[in-house]
Order: structure tokens, then C-alpha cells, then sequence
């Protein structure tokens, strides 16, 4: 099977990431899917931000979880990317949503930080307006909080989920030598490795387990060619029409111009 492109935050090299723009870029660019981060206001309104705050790509300053909607979407996300997007404003997940809704897409990969207050709500009001917009079975629902997982598959079991893990996070050393196993363990669907982890045994061991496997995030020509030989169901990348293009001139998908 040919490996799904999913463009990580949108097409975050032609507008800024996870902006209504980039998800419009990345559909432009056809990619099969988009990924994106959801976490809740103060008001309980699920919106799309990658950290738990607006430092670092709006003009604003703040925790989400402790402003309001309105708050939030009053903050610029686009001017640090370029002028033209000057007063382009953070979605929230319905604005997400509705876009996708009238859109060709295959994968909605939605990750969901580990709330600081422990307070897992922020996965029920996912899920609910992911159903109501007609998406659940397109959602993949990733985290590196194997408690979020597993509150979604208690929410409804036919969640698709996925476990995200890397070095810096606290259960990684307790379970990256079985991985695969532990993502069984958890309910989870799939696997979402950086590309430095993934080797042709891992994929093997994971599909042999019923474990999907997508990897993040990957944007050299080498890696993509050699992700695809391992047989990896899905590429997370930041450039999803070079992906792709990497992957036609190899033979390991069609053209869909033909």
C-alpha cells in the first residue's frame, strides 16, 4: 500500500503552521492527511495550538488553558511568518473541521498534550465534535500521555489512537524496547516514532502486532525513500508536495495525473 503523506500542522512552509491557511495549503498540495494539536480554553472551547501557550507564535503572551476563546482568537499567529498573513488568527477545531468537512482527506491526526491539571476532558469534547462534523472514522487521535489514549478508548473503543514517544518524555526508556507491544497493551492502532527510532524490525515487529506505524517528522529525500522501503504506513512532514514527489519519482505510488 502506498504510504500516506500527512502534513505536519498544515503546510507550514507556505503559510504559518497550524493556521486555517497551511490546512488550506496542505489539501492544495494534496496531501492525505493533516496533522494538528488540540488543547481547551478556560471556557472549554478545543482549539489548535501546538504548545500549551501563544508565546512563541502570536503576538500575545498566556496559557491557553487560561484564557478564554475570545481571548485567544484576538492574537495574530501569522505575522512571525510573513506580513502577508498579518491578523490571521488561530482555529479553533470546529473552524478545523469544516474545512475538512468539504475536503478530500484520509487521516485527521489530532495530538492531545497531556493536560497540566490532569483534567482529560479535553478528549470527550474531541471526540464528540470530531463525530459531529462526520470525521471519527478519518480522526487518529495521538498523544505521548498513555492516560489520554487510554481515556479515549474507555470514551469509545473504536478510537483509533496512536502513541506518540520520544527521549524527553518520561515513559519512553519504560517502554521503547517493546513498543509495539506496549501500543497493544493500550488499545492503540498505531505508532508515531521520530524517524531516528524507526528501522526495517521495528516496522516488521509492529505490523506483526496489528500496529500501524507513522513517523515524524520527515523532510530529507534519504529518509522519505528509506521509510517507504521499510514499509511505513504514514510520513509526517512539513513539506507534503516534496514528499510526495520524492515518492513518484521512486515508483512507490502512483501518479494521480495519469
Amino acid at each position: 500500500m502506498a504510504v500516506k503523506i500527512i502534513a505536519h500542522r498544515g503546510a507550514n512552509r507556505y503559510a504559518p503552521q497550524n493556521t486555517i491557511p497551511a490546512f488550506e495549503k496542505a489539501f492544495e498540495l494534496g496531501a492525505d492527511g493533516l496533522e494538528t494539536d488540540v488543547h481547551l480554553t478556560s471556557d472549554g472551547v478545543p482549539v489548535i495550538c501546538h504548545n500549551y501557550t501563544i508565546d512563541e507564535l502570536s503576538n500575545g503572551k498566556g496559557t491557553i488553558s487560561e484564557m478564554t476563546f475570545e481571548q485567544f482568537k484576538s492574537y495574530d499567529f501569522g505575522s512571525y511568518f510573513s506580513d502577508r498573513f498579518t491578523d490571521i488568527p488561530a482555529p479553533s477545531l470546529e473552524e478545523l473541521l469544516e474545512l475538512c468537512s468539504k475536503n478530500p482527506i484520509e487521516i485527521l491526526n489530532i495530538e492531545l498534550k497531556p493536560p497540566k491539571d490532569n483534567n482529560l476532558s479535553v478528549v470527550k469534547k474531541t471526540i464528540d465534535m470530531v463525530r459531529e462534523y462526520g470525521l471519527f472514522d478519518k480522526m487518529i487521535m495521538s498523544s505521548f500521555s498513555a492516560s489520554v489514549l487510554i481515556e479515549a478508548k474507555k470514551l469509545d473503543r473504536n478510537c483509533s489512537t496512536a502513541y506518540l514517544y520520544s527521549p524527553d518524555k518520561k515513559e519512553f526508556y519504560r517502554v521503547f524496547t517493546r513498543i509495539e507491544k506496549f501500543a497493544h497493551e493500550i488499545g492503540a492502532c498505531a505508532i508515531h516514532p521520530h524517524e531516528f527510532f524507526v528501522n526495517r524490525q521495528l516496522v516488521e515487529k509492529a505490523h506483526n502486532e496489528g500496529i500501524k506505524v507513522n513517523v515524524w517528522t520527515v523532510n530529507k529525500k534519504s529518509s522519505i525513500l528509506k521509510l517507504a522501503d521499510y514499509g511505513v504506513d504514514g510520513i509526517i512532514t512539513d513539506k507534503p508536495d516534496f514528499a510526495r514527489q520524492v515518492l513518484l519519482e521512486a515508483g512507490q505510488e502512483e501518479n494521480p495525473a495519469e
